[in-house]
């Protein structure tokens, strides 16, 4: 059992799922420019869980972004995102393993920069665009469950009980039998 109440256990996950959907997962390129060899331009698309955003003043059209076509783009760079937030609130409410969210974690932040880092040239990278996952829900995540963690306490059932040598067993076997 942990030492943390439920009340508490479950505020944090609230707090979790509020920055998993209220703050951007990846930054992609809308527009990608070279100004006439000067620098690179990037004009950023934010994506969150639930719709992507583009910002006006740059590329068209801009505004929210939510419906049928976004599963898709959900699919392909926010599903493990998805998973890692659902592996952490099991692994809030059931502590057992933290390799499963730590991995799944890992794979959404990986796989997003991969993607995202193929599609941007390398001078563009040098010149200080990023495109790729922002980390937001990654560390929110080992905090909690870091939290969670340092809550548990091991139940006395479970604790070694402490035997005696077998020196010390022999011993007594010894004074037994001289009496």
């Amino acid at each position: 059992m942990s030492s943390l109440d439920r009340w508490q256990v479950k505020i944090g996950l609230v707090i979790f799922w509020c920055i998993t959907v209220l703050t951007p997962l990846v930054i992609s390129p809308a527009i990608l420019s070279y100004q006439s060899g000067q620098e690179w331009e990037m004009e950023p698309m934010y994506f969150f869980l639930f719709g992507a955003y583009n910002p006006p003043g740059g590329a068209e059209p801009s505004g929210w972004f939510i419906g049928p076509l976004y599963v898709i783009y959900i699919f392909m760079f926010l599903f493990f995102f998805i998973v890692y937030a659902l592996l952490v609130t099991n692994y809030c409410m059931k502590p057992n393993s933290q390799r499963g969210p730590i991995v799944s974690g890992i794979l959404s932040l990986a796989i997003t920069t991969f993607l995202f880092g193929m599609s941007i040239p390398w001078d563009a990278r040098l010149s200080g665009i990023y495109a790729g996952p922002l980390p937001f829900q990654f560390i929110a995540g080992l905090i909690m469950m870091k939290i969670v963690k340092a809550g548990i306490e091991v139940p006395k059932d479970e604790l070694l009980e402490e035997k005696p040598s077998w020196w010390e067993e022999n011993k007594d076997d010894s004074l037994a039998n001289e009496q």
